[in-house]
């Protein structure tokens, strides 16, 4: 039995008002808003807002895999559109689109969404179109690039024309946002591929672009340290795409559905402390990793980021072992309302017991496949904490409820000891009223006779006189 799954499909969900399916699309994920520097400034600087209700209703609809891929890089390469392109050839259909169009204004800001159907089997598939790098907001461009990195496991990092080592400057930015202060706690994108738009390298490789790219040797001791970092952060891969003059050249197309394929072949489930998770906890992560913005969106705590949402995780799952475990005891009518002294207290806990070792395996289970351990540590510690008083609570109750039957039998010991003497006085009034009765009949008896014998002697006596 999956009882990871298990336990999160029974976290309870708010219930969708509208289908996701049903919802426009794409939606943003993140805005990007211009605001002052400080209030009555002139000059101002592009802050990333918290998750849209747009987002928020599409995501936490979404249940488990989620398959999340990123699109990000120089702005004005082509992100949009090989985004939509990339889906087009997925999905069979150009229903959705991400908003692009040619000239120098750019177009995405913040983090477009677009959400459908894995095509390769169960579960969804989440692209992020983020706002470009070289455009007028870059002060919002870390976050883009930090948030992108956290959520997606596999990127597609673009460049203008040819990919230069200026183009890996996206890429280094994925390694310091995502691991500013913790490189072994944090997970992030683990697959880039990099993507050179408009190529002019159409004959050459891209084993060999790639190698040319990525060589240690040929540069200075800084780019070739660069360059050996992100071949050991990264499983890398190329891809270039030629101009696409009538937007639908065959080249083009060959190409997007080449790195269609590859994609559903690199798939990797999103995983919050290495379990996989559902749309609603992307949501959590999303406004977690925002509240850690500081200074505008330039610096922001991924790590105690991921550790506050993976302790509200182990919390969650705490919190959702305990109501079942609960809901059993109570049914067994050993909860502490339910007890009444009549049964042993050690026949109680045991029972309890019995009951709680099944929820506390159970938790432990899913709180051991959290990442980072410490903070998922937070789970057994409620549910310690909760059994711990419902324990106290029991024997509290039973204590309580013994007493009662105690003093109970008190009472009913001087009733029963006051009804016995009341009977005992009763029987001896009685025997006492018998012999009374007895006695007055036999003193009337008595009276009686001599009465009579006095009123014979009496009358003999008249008679006698008169007769004399």
């Amino acid at each position: 039995m999956d009882s990871i799954g298990s336990l999160m499909s029974r976290v309870r969900r708010k219930v969708p008002t509208e289908p996701w399916e049903t919802l426009p699309q794409p939606v943003p994920l993140v805005k990007v808003v211009a605001q002052p520097i400080a209030p009555g400034s002139s000059s101002i600087r592009y802050v990333a807002t918290g998750i849209t209700v747009e987002a928020e209703a599409i995501l936490s609809q979404l249940p488990v895999p989620l398959y999340i891929v990123a699109f990000a890089g120089f702005g004005r390469s082509g992100k949009s559109y090989t985004a939509t392109q990339l889906r087009a050839k997925l999905t069979g259909n150009t229903d959705h689109k991400f908003h692009s169009a040619p000239g120098n204004v750019p177009i995405t800001h913040g983090i477009d969404m677009v959400v459908f159907q894995n095509p390769a089997g169960p579960g969804h598939i989440v692209f992020l179109d983020c706002e470009g790098g070289a455009n007028h907001n870059q002060t919002a461009l870390p976050f883009v690039i930090g948030l992108a990195a956290r959520l997606a496991s596999r990127m597609y990092v673009f460049e203008r024309g040819c990919f230069t080592t200026g183009g890996l400057d996206t890429v280094m930015q994925v390694i310091n946002m995502g691991h500013a202060t913790s490189a072994d706690r944090v997970s992030i994108t683990k697959s880039v591929v990099l993507v050179e738009n408009m190529s002019i390298n159409q004959e050459i490789p891209n084993d060999t672009l790639l190698h040319d790219l990525l060589n240690e040797e040929d540069g200075d001791e800084t780019t070739n340290r660069v360059r050996k970092l992100i071949k050991e952060k990264f499983q890398i891969e190329f891809n270039k795409l030629p101009f696409d003059q009538g937007m639908g050249s065959a080249l083009h197309s060959q190409i997007c559905s080449e790195m269609g394929a590859a994609l559903l072949e690199n798939l990797v489930p999103f995983e919050i402390g290495s379990v996989p998770v559902d749309g609603t906890l992307v949501v959590n992560l999303v406004n977690e990793l925002i509240s850690q913005i500081r200074g505008g969106g330039s610096k922001f705590n991924m790590v105690s980021a991921t550790e506050a949402l993976v302790s509200n995780m182990a919390t969650e799952a705490a919190n959702t072992v305990w109501i079942e475990f609960v809901d059993k005891v109570r049914k067994m009518g050993n909860h502490p309302i339910q007890i009444n002294g009549r049964k042993h207290l050690r026949t109680i806990m045991r029972e309890v017991e019995g009951v709680a070792n099944i929820a506390m395996n159970e938790l432990d289970q899913f709180v051991s496949k959290l990442e980072p351990a410490e903070a998922a540590q937070v789970g057994r510690q409620v549910w310690d904490r909760n059994y711990h008083n419902f324990q106290a609570d029991i024997r509290a109750a039973h204590q309580r409820k013994t007493e009662e039957l105690a003093r109970y039998s008190q009472w009913s010991d001087r009733a029963n000891r006051f009804i016995q003497e009341l009977v005992q006085r009763i029987v001896e009034a009685i025997r006492q009223f018998i012999r009374f009765a007895r006695f007055s009949t036999t003193l009337i008896l008595m009276s009686n006779y001599y009465a009579w014998k006095h009123g014979i002697n009496l009358v003999k006596g008249v008679a006698q006189g008169v007769m004399s």
